[in-house]
């Protein structure tokens, strides 16, 4: 417990009145000094005594939170004692900001209030909130006492999203698309790639009845459509190439052609240029693992775009490459010359900010002087309409 500024401002003055009332011989002065500290003693016991007895629950939307996309968080406090509330001040810290601060009016027992404030979702990564705070005082405003209701929360800012137009191997095919294992569990005739838990909406005749009543819980068939062609998506993380802004635009732009991707329906392999792993992706939930991914990733000096293209093609037939950096430069112009002989579709998405063009010995040009298979991505609506032209060149 403290006082407030109204507190020490009125123990000021108290002090104050008794000195006057010393020195100028007033008894009503020291009769004003005895009602204020009278005052400080009563707003003292006041908060002294109030006790808070709540359950607080935090809940974020969306569920899942994206770079740029609003998002906030939804506080319920339910009062469980048998008292009413005083006035409450909300205070719940938020990195890299002032956090949100609320003014809550008194609630009864077994009632509930609800707050929301916006979160700050400009960039990807980590994001805490929390610890929070309440603080109540007396009717007067002389005194406060904070307590910390709740502790601190890990949030997960994904990259931004962006709709692209769906993306198909338009030319080529990987002959290896359609071979990885696929576990299948045959039931009464029927094949099926696996087994998850029901959730709302499901149809009741993909139930399996037989494997829910072994273990005590709904699960449903999970199909998988044969994947016939391969989309490859390389990310490249050299820092050289980027500048402040350029890198998350390229976060983005990777996530965003793998959903493009996904929804034309071929199978999916995504690597960067500063490691040797490759991330096969043929469902949605390792689809989401590389979003987890991506929304940690950071750029780093020991990479080299030129190497991973060269590894990739020689072990690569058929399908679209999908490589996405920094800025266009003379030298990536013969490798990308090369996996054109690889791959069925190679496009390059740009990503720094202004606009960006390399001299070619082959393909066709756009009047600017860049290939066919350029993308620039310098604005918030370049990567749309710039993936529409790529694509639907490549398809004519």
């Amino acid at each position: 417990m403290r006082p407030t500024r109204a507190g020490l401002g009125l123990l000021t003055v108290a002090v104050g009145l008794v000195l006057a009332g010393r020195l100028l011989g007033i008894l009503e002065l020291y009769l004003l000094a005895a009602m204020a500290f009278a005052a400080l003693i009563l707003a003292a016991i006041y908060t002294a005594t109030s006790r808070l007895d709540l359950s607080i629950s935090r809940v974020t939307t969306p569920s899942r939170l994206r770079a740029g996309t609003p998002a906030r968080v939804d506080l319920s406090l339910t009062n469980r004692s048998r008292r009413r509330t005083p006035v409450l001040s909300v205070h719940d810290h938020v990195q890299g900001g002032r956090g949100a601060t609320v003014l809550l009016a008194p609630f009864g027992s077994k009632r509930e209030a609800r707050v929301a404030y916006r979160l700050p979702t400009h960039r990807r990564g980590r994001l805490r909130i929390g610890p929070l705070d309440l603080s109540l005082g007396d009717p007067l405003g002389l005194t406060r006492s904070q307590v910390r209701a709740a502790g601190t929360s890990e949030l997960m800012v994904h990259p931004q999203l962006i709709e692209l137009d769906p993306l198909v191997a338009v030319a080529g095919h990987d002959p290896t698309a359609d071979q990885q294992p696929i576990r299948a569990i045959a039931t009464a005739g029927d094949e099926f790639f696996a087994l998850r838990p029901y959730v709302v909406g499901d149809e009741l005749r993909r139930v399996n009845w037989r494997a829910s009543a072994r273990i005590d819980e709904l699960v449903v068939r999970q199909e998988e459509r044969p994947k016939t062609g391969r989309v490859t998506v390389v990310l490249d993380r050299r820092a050289e190439v980027y500048d402040d802004e350029g890198f998350e635009r390229a976060v983005s732009a990777a996530l965003s052609a793998l959903h493009s991707g996904f929804r034309g329906g071929d199978a999916l392999r995504f690597l960067t240029t500063a490691g040797p792993a490759i991330s096969d992706i043929r469902t949605r939930s390792e689809l989401d693992g590389v979003d987890e991914q991506l929304a940690l990733i950071e750029p780093t000096r020991s990479a080299s775009l030129i190497r991973s293209l060269e590894e990739l093609s020689r072990v690569s037939r058929g399908g679209t490459l999908v490589v996405v950096t920094g800025k266009l430069a003379d030298a990536v112009e013969p490798v990308v010359a090369r996996a054109r002989r690889a791959f069925g579709l190679v496009l390059v998405v740009a990503c720094n900010t202004g606009r960006q063009s390399v001299e070619t010995n082959g393909g066709h040009h756009r009047p600017d002087g860049s290939p066919d298979w350029a993308i620039t991505y310098a604005g918030p609506t370049d990567l749309a309409s710039e993936w529409r032209r790529a694509v639907n060149a490549a398809k004519g």
